[in-house]
């Protein structure tokens, strides 16, 4: 293990917040812990340093807008409620940016806050952004990271309080499709496919005209290949047996066009997956936890959602 690994596995330890909340006349605790998504570089080895851009407007609870990149070891900050609701579910939080970066305040450590104050332990995915190296073949470091994600969460799930079959997963625009791609590539087998997905105004299409460019650009390249179009493509990929969908989109989303889930919610009914469309008459592009009353309404709508699957 690399020595910036170790210092950050310490420092995880030691920065651990502890939030103590009065329920019920009785005082609980929520928990937030880091830890490394893998055991990192060989000994001796240094990795570069990661860059972070904070945005100066879009802020969230905790007054942070922070752009992530360059990242090498990816990792996984898990949100401990303070009391175990919803069947003991979790949640892999995977915030967006184009495959250009990781929006990993707004739609991921916000995220994560929420739905651990309503009984959800939600753990945030940092992960590699795509390389040249896979534009051609092979699964891009995002989906590797995405996979590992969920093995390790299941890994985990008695020391967290969890139940291993309500394991899902939550992205948001280009962390939508990395969501959404888990679906595709993880396996039952080992513990890589979700048990249920939700989508926020996600990439899902890689195809044109519909397709969001940046996102196919850095994730495939400029010149992909029509079989790799396909591959990426979550609506060409839609088969029975996909865990159930949520999905969430605005109307007036002028970024990534709502025909992107209502592509896929068409493919996914066309299987026999069962797929709740949510569509939100105004917030734009990235509305995250809410920008208007009616795209901050989709937090109910998902938490009732979830209760309700077998």
């Amino acid at each position: 293990m690399s020595p910036v690994t170790a210092n950050r596995i310490r420092a995880a330890w030691r920065t651990a917040a502890l939030t103590v909340l009065l329920s019920w006349g009785r005082l609980a605790a929520q928990t937030q812990e880091e830890w490394p998504l893998r055991a990192g570089d060989p000994a001796g080895a240094v990795s570069p340093p990661e860059e972070t851009t904070f945005q100066p407007r879009g802020l969230d609870d905790r007054g942070f807008n922070r752009v992530v990149r360059k990242v090498t070891e990816p990792t996984l900050t898990i949100y401990h409620p303070a009391q175990v609701a919803h069947r003991s579910a979790a949640l892999l939080v995977i915030a967006g940016g184009g495959y250009d970066g990781i929006v990993i305040d707004r739609e991921g450590h916000a995220f994560a806050r929420y739905f651990q104050g309503q009984g959800l332990t939600a753990i945030v995915l940092k992960y590699r952004l795509p390389q040249a190296d896979t534009f051609a073949a092979g699964l891009p470091a995002p989906q590797r990271d995405a996979l590992d994600a969920l093995r390790f969460i299941r890994r985990h799930a008695a020391d967290w309080r969890i139940d291993p079959n309500r394991v899902g997963v939550m992205g948001a625009s280009a962390g939508g499709h990395l969501a959404g791609s888990s679906a595709i590539f993880g396996h039952k087998t080992d513990g890589s496919r979700p048990d249920f997905v939700a989508l926020l105004y996600p990439v899902v299409t890689l195809a044109a005209p519909t397709a969001h460019a940046g996102s196919r650009l850095r994730l495939l390249g400029p010149e992909p290949a029509p079989a790799r179009i396909n591959e990426y493509s979550l609506e060409r990929r839609a088969q029975p047996g996909f865990p159930p969908f949520f999905l969430v989109h605005a109307q007036d989303d002028q970024t990534v066009p709502i025909e992107n889930s209502r592509l896929l919610a068409a493919a996914l009914q066309q299987a026999s997956v069962p797929c709740e469309f949510l569509v939100v008459a105004a917030g734009g592009h990235g509305f995250a936890l809410g920008r208007t009353g009616a795209s901050a309404r989709w937090k109910e709508h998902f938490l009732a959602w979830l209760d309700a699957l077998p």
